[in-house]
């Protein structure tokens, strides 16, 4: 048996369990095969936060003197996992043949398949740095070599962008693509004037580069259909719905699907073991299995409703005092 290396947490790149046929899936997509230890963990759990989080560098990096930082194992799935790789690939202008497994922006870790097509190398990635860094010669090497690395990081000298309603008015008035892939998903997860933000994700879904129209509706499906105004949210899905771009389209579709999730097939997925995020009021629930037992959480308050099994959740857990199938009118799947 391998031994965990996942911390006892439940994030957002912690995804659905692992399965062959989903593992056959992907390398069919990417025509590799994947290394069996990075199989072997995400068999214990599909993606998540390690409890090492670092790994050693033999050149200098953003992140220190002699290290990177690894904050996140990306599973296999959609979403926050290793089948979004190819948009990633095409937003950042990263060579192609990289499986970027941890990353979300300027700096990234990535399975080197360029010259290999199984057990490939390790590499990091700076983007703006221009930097490609073989930190491992194979992912078994990669995990043997992870540690704790408890060193607090001052990020005053490290740039990290936070965009506001006046930036993304200017990008649109410049026609600036670069920032407008950047700001699009970067608002779409704060807190936001959705009103306005509506209005904006409507203009810009008619916009004439593919790639801004891709993260609006990217941004949509992942990160607004339960927030958005329902008139905004369905005039935005009819004009993806048309698009000429098929990646836009299968955003509109993944949102639709989501937008319909029914009680049955949130039943369906519970005793599936699936983990299924909800919200209720602009709040976040998680249902989750662990360890035999069923939890309904809310991360706002750090609270939970822990049940002995998938029947007994369905039937006593509770949202605003009403059972989930009652008030499942006013509940939406979140992601």
């Amino acid at each position: 048996m391998v031994k965990s290396i996942w911390e006892e947490s439940n994030d957002e790149y912690m995804l659905q369990p692992l399965t062959d046929e989903i593992v056959k899936k992907a390398e069919e997509l990417f025509n590799v095969t994947l290394p069996n230890s990075y199989i072997a963990i995400l068999k214990q759990q599909n993606g998540g936060q390690p409890i090492c989080n670092a790994h050693p560098s033999p050149v200098p990096t953003v992140w220190g003197e002699s290290f990177v930082i690894v904050e996140h194992i990306k599973g296999i799935g959609s979403g926050n996992g290793i089948l979004e790789n190819d948009y990633y690939i095409k937003e950042w202008e990263l060579p192609e043949g990289l499986i970027l497994f941890n990353g979300d922006g300027h700096t990234w870790l990535a399975f080197d398949y360029r010259n290999a097509t199984s057990e490939p190398p390790i590499v990091y990635v700076d983007v703006d740095l221009e930097q490609t860094i073989q930190i491992a010669d194979s992912f078994e090497e990669f995990l043997k070599n992870l540690y704790l690395e408890n060193v607090e990081f001052d990020f005053e000298g490290m740039e990290v962008k936070v965009y506001s309603k006046q930036d993304l008015e200017k990008f649109i008035q410049e026609d600036n693509v670069d920032e407008l892939i950047r700001a699009i998903p970067d608002l779409a997860q704060g807190d936001v004037d959705l009103k306005w933000f509506g209005d904006q994700l409507l203009t810009l879904s008619n916009y004439h580069d593919g790639d801004v129209r891709y993260w609006v509706a990217n941004s949509v499906w992942n990160h607004l259909t339960y927030r958005l105004d329902e008139e905004i949210l369905h005039s935005l899905i009819e004009t993806f719905k048309n698009d000429v771009n098929s990646d836009v389209r299968m955003c509109a579709e993944s949102a639709l699907e989501q937008m319909n999730y029914s009680f049955e097939q949130f039943k369906e997925d519970v005793h599936n073991r699936e983990r299924v995020s909800l919200a209720f009021q602009d709040k976040l629930y998680h249902v989750i299995e662990e360890s035999n037992q069923w939890h309904l959480a809310d991360y706002e308050t750090e609270t939970q409703q822990s049940f002995d099994s998938a029947d007994e959740l369905l039937e006593k857990s509770r949202i605003d005092g009403k059972s989930l199938q009652e008030g499942w009118r006013q509940i939406k799947k979140a992601y």
